[in-house]
């Protein structure tokens, strides 16, 4: 019979020397690293901005809004929740979503596995998008 094992379902290593011991007075905190791959102050895009996220295990994103941009996201790997407004979601591998202008969100990993993330906003103009 084959012997299958998922990382999903392992418990993480805790030992002093793991990414988890030194994080986990941050649990539940924002512990992310972001890059800015595409902006419109360093590049020859005039409203559209992409970047890659990475949320860290038990971390999150910092909670915001922008008030004149929408988003899309792409989940390249990971698993985790996302906060749009009030409507709360899983989200995993794969997934796709979009984020109207003014809608506060943020991503939480609840993972074990670092939560990467592609994300694209764009500037909408006077009266909509």
């Amino acid at each position: 019979m084959a012997y299958i094992v998922n990382i999903n379902e392992v418990a993480p290593d805790t030992c002093e020397r793991s990414f988890r011991y030194f994080a986990k007075a941050k649990k539940g905190e924002t512990l992310r690293d972001t890059y800015w791959l595409i902006d419109p102050e360093t590049s020859p895009s005039k409203v559209l901005k992409l970047g890659y996220t990475i949320v860290y295990p038990d971390g999150k994103t910092t909670g915001h809004a922008h008030p004149d941009e929408e988003e899309v996201y792409f989940v390249l790997s990971g698993r985790g929740e996302m906060v749009i407004g009030d409507e709360r979601f899983p989200i995993q591998e794969g997934d796709a979503f979009y984020v109207e202008p003014g809608k506060y969100h943020v991503t939480y990993n609840t993972g074990i596995l670092p939560l990467v993330i592609l994300w694209v906003t764009g500037k909408v103009k006077q009266g909509g998008a």
